[in-house]
């Protein structure tokens, strides 16, 4: 790596690093000398000694007609790295604090169309785990491609799901092709209980799906709704059909 692209990476820009490579390499220099040294011209050259000797990097010579200049060696951007670590260091828990703050806050988001349906889809693709309850006939009608991308996301151990249908004809139907594994179990609502739409719980997110007349998504993210329903989805597997004995 270029010595320049170093000083880059440590804060200074372009032309200051060049300035202050020039002065390195000069010594005691005036500003034409620098400036023809790092290829600029004299009226920007002044600007960026000003300000690297606000940053202590580079200081004036006391001359009896013009004006020197001379670099501060390499140790001071060390010692200029260390302070500003330091002071990270000591804000650090403060900063920590309002991103985790933020993450806390339950946020709550309108996916609409198709395209944005299709996208709370992916996030419970990359979930690694989903929880899903309701019936498959609008989706299957909507988004035929989806039931196919659980299935073989399950299949290939990249998705491990759990499922609890209406146990509509649709839904038997879409049973009776599944293999199920330690990736994939599901049952059926008990007869009389029908679910209305298509809904996941991924993480410590829950979408709810709408179908009829405009297509759109809802997703809350918070931990605690999610945790909420995660256990009343418990007790509604504890009490649902084994599918099994609906596929017959």
């Amino acid at each position: 790596m270029e010595t320049i692209e170093v000083l880059n990476k440590i804060g200074l820009n372009q032309k200051e690093a060049s300035v202050y490579l020039a002065l390195l390499e000069l010594g005691t220099a005036s500003v034409m000398s620098i400036a023809r040294k790092a290829g600029l011209k004299r009226p920007g050259t002044y600007l960026i000694l000003d300000e690297l000797e606000v940053r202590g990097l580079v200081s004036q010579v006391p001359q009896n007609k013009k004006s020197l200049y001379a670099a501060e060696g390499p140790e001071k951007l060390f010692s200029d790295l260390q302070k500003k670590q330091e002071l990270l260091k000591r804000f650090l828990p403060s900063l920590e604090a309002l991103h985790n703050q933020k993450k806390e806050k339950p946020q709550v988001q309108l996916f609409q169309g198709k395209e944005g349906m299709l996208e709370v889809y992916e996030k419970v693709y990359a979930s690694g785990e989903v929880w899903f309850y309701g019936t498959l006939g609008d989706l299957d009608k909507t988004f035929p491609s989806v039931t196919k991308e659980v299935s073989k996301r399950a299949k290939e151990h990249k998705l491990k799901v759990r499922e609890i249908l209406s146990g509509t004809s649709a839904d038997i139907a879409y049973a009776k092709s599944i293999v199920f594994d330690d990736f994939y179990s599901m049952r059926f609502a008990s007869p009389g209980q029908q679910f209305i739409t298509d809904n996941a719980i991924f993480g410590d997110s829950v979408a709810f799906f709408s179908f009829n007349i405009q297509i759109f998504a809802v997703v809350i993210t918070s931990k605690e709704i999610s945790g909420s329903l995660k256990a009343l989805y418990e007790m509604a597997w504890t009490s649902a059909v084994p599918v099994g004995q609906v596929k017959k």
